[in-house]
């Protein structure tokens, strides 16, 4: 058993400029099912977020902190602590921090 705290802290970095805009923390928790599915925490600065991206998997963000923006090609919405998005395969989106305030979303 292992324990990971939130306050363990991030690979704090610049994004790198072709997936992300900002500065974005990551934090690996593991990898499950022969490697096919990965949880991990990412941080998004203030202001910080994913560049539009299509991922071949679905994708479930569930805010941990702070506030977030998601949007798809149709929508943009605002989400908080406790909220989970579901991103099927295929789907055109993006996500980050809003302009005021950072979050960390859990990324499975």
């Amino acid at each position: 058993m292992e324990v990971i705290r939130i306050t363990d802290g991030f690979e704090e970095e610049s994004a790198p400029p072709l997936c992300y805009v900002g500065t974005v923390g990551v934090r690996v928790l593991g990898s499950f099912a022969d490697d096919r599915l990965e949880a991990r925490l990412m941080r998004f600065a203030a202001g910080s977020r994913s560049r539009p991206h299509v991922c071949r998997s679905a994708r479930v963000l569930h805010v941990v902190t702070g506030e977030a923006v998601v949007a798809d090609s149709e929508n943009r919405i605002v989400v908080g602590r406790g909220d989970t998005i579901s991103v099927p395969a295929g789907e055109w989106h993006w996500h980050g921090g809003l302009p005021h305030v950072a979050a960390v979303l859990l990324v499975i």
